[in-house]
């Protein structure tokens, strides 16, 4: 028997599309959007129906290519899970407009053949694309306390200006330091050029801001930077009031809470912001993160960890083992700095006067020595250094007894480190997160015992099923600081 004729003549043709059809997509959202917003989501829904079975599942960005549409970020889809190779999956998936030159959303489908289907969404006009500044020069090398500085730029928008004005700035935390002048444009401009002179009359400047609005009334602000004020005493810090930080649940699908803090700041979505979320370091442009205000429990495998509640965690640390948030690895896409911490005892504070020196301190040369004197006090190298948790031994778990280290009125002392650059500061506890709720009466922290919550994330509030009880009680609450720090 010729083996080969009959195998030849027995195979299956996969490639055969009218024998394996590849999937077919079925949108229940529009397939052609009027408008979409840069930085913003679209939510798409549909239907798969894949008879070889769905293999995957995804939408990502398009642009404008030479031979049709092109991905613009494969790092950037969003997938939908499913179990097996379904042959029917129905699917709701939101995406941020994150690119400029995004036109289109593609749904792509996938079967167990490889055979692929793409079905675009296509944008008619995105809008809320910032406007375009440029600015000569983009760095001041140095300039004399009190004296006078040109700059000149342009400014462009697709849509038509409304404003463009300019003021003398501290970058972070963000406030003008001097009125802002306009600078006249026309309702037709779609582009400006300009000039204008400003004097540097504040010590505490780091820069000069140009702000620019468009006609849909979004903004982009641009600095020339002010490496060096000559003429006074050396040494600053920067002040942080009224700062409200709060835990980020377990692995979030739409990341709200605001639980990183950067000292710089990250220009999000055209704002400068000290307290970001997840979703705004995705959006960030460039910039370092310090620390995080953690609710410790368990980690990306969902194994209980030590540590249990609020806590303040070094950035570098943050997806540690004692820390347990592993998960937030995809969003933690710009630098993290080491931070140290240590709470100061009452002696000291009373020895610094710190009640004082944080009611009356506005950040100048003598705040900078001040802080300086945490430079024989701040001095742990270790990564239990670098998390510093509200209560000690606090997991019901354990036998041991809890400890409150952390109430209204500490002060914590903070080591800041990158690259060998040091910087001592402290913050204020104004208000300590509320964990009583979460306590038994040993005052010790309830972990979850029942399902699915203990055997699945908890990824925000209201999940139909799960017992809110305990450490899960703590996601979202708030703490609010005050932050002095050596700049």
């Amino acid at each position: 028997m010729d083996w080969q004729s009959t195998y030849i003549k027995g195979a299956v043709d996969y490639a055969d599309d009218s024998a394996f059809p590849p999937p077919v997509v079925t949108l229940s959202t529009q397939t052609s959007l009027e408008t979409a917003e840069y930085r913003k989501n679209e939510t798409i829904t549909g239907q798969i129906a894949s008879e070889n079975g769905l293999r995957d599942l995804y939408i990502t960005l398009l642009k404008n290519g030479d031979a049709g549409y092109e991905e613009i970020n494969r790092n950037q889809r969003i997938y939908q899970t499913f179990d097996g190779f379904p042959e029917n999956q129905d699917f709701t998936l939101e995406i941020t407009i994150a690119d400029k030159e995004t036109v289109a959303i593609g749904v792509f489908a996938t079967d167990i053949y490889t055979k692929s289907t793409m079905v675009p969404v296509v944008i008619q006009r995105l809008k809320g694309i910032p406007p375009v500044v440029t600015l000569t020069p983009n760095q001041i090398e140095a300039v004399e306390l009190d004296g006078s500085v040109s700059i000149s730029g342009t400014a462009s928008t697709q849509i038509g200006l409304q404003s463009i004005s300019y003021a003398l700035v501290r970058k972070s935390p963000y406030r003008e330091l001097s009125e802002p002048v306009a600078i006249s444009v026309s309702p037709t401009d779609l582009e400006k050029s300009f000039s204008f002179e400003i004097a540097v009359d504040d010590e505490r400047a780091d820069a000069i801001a140009v702000i620019v609005t468009d006609k849909d009334g979004f903004k982009e602000t641009a600095f020339v930077d002010i490496v060096t004020i000559t003429g006074i005493p050396e040494g600053r810090a920067l002040i942080f009031e009224e700062i409200e930080m709060a835990p980020e649940w377990e692995n979030p699908i739409n990341p709200t809470q605001p639980y990183i803090f950067s000292f710089e700041g990250l220009v999000v979505n055209g704002q400068l912001k000290n307290v970001v979320t997840l979703n705004d370091l995705v959006n960030a442009t460039g910039g370092r993160i310090d620390f995080g205000f953690v609710n410790c429990w368990r980690n990306s495998g969902l194994v209980v960890i030590a540590n249990r509640g609020p806590g303040f965690v070094s950035a570098d640390r943050i997806t540690g083992g004692t820390v347990g948030r592993q998960v937030d690895t995809p969003w933690l896409t710009i630098g993290m700095n080491a931070t140290f911490f240590k709470i100061i005892p009452s002696e000291m504070v009373a020895e610094m006067d710190l009640d004082n020196f944080f009611d009356t301190t506005f950040g100048n040369w003598e705040t900078f020595q001040e802080l300086a004197k945490l430079s024989t006090f701040v001095t742990g190298t270790g990564t239990g250094d670098k998390q510093l948790m509200q209560r000690i031994e606090a997991s019901s778990d354990r036998a041991t007894t809890a400890h409150l280290q952390i109430v209204n009125g500490t002060y914590i002392a903070i080591r800041r480190q990158f690259e060998g650059n040091v910087k001592y500061g402290i913050i204020k506890v104004i208000e300590a997160l509320d964990d009583t709720p979460a306590l038994n009466d040993q005052g010790k922290i309830l972990g979850v015992t029942s399902e699915p919550g203990k055997s699945q994330y908890y990824r925000g509030p209201g999940m139909e099923g799960f017992e809110y009880v305990g450490v899960t009680r703590l996601y979202g609450k708030k703490t609010t600081l005050k932050i002095i720090v050596q700049q």
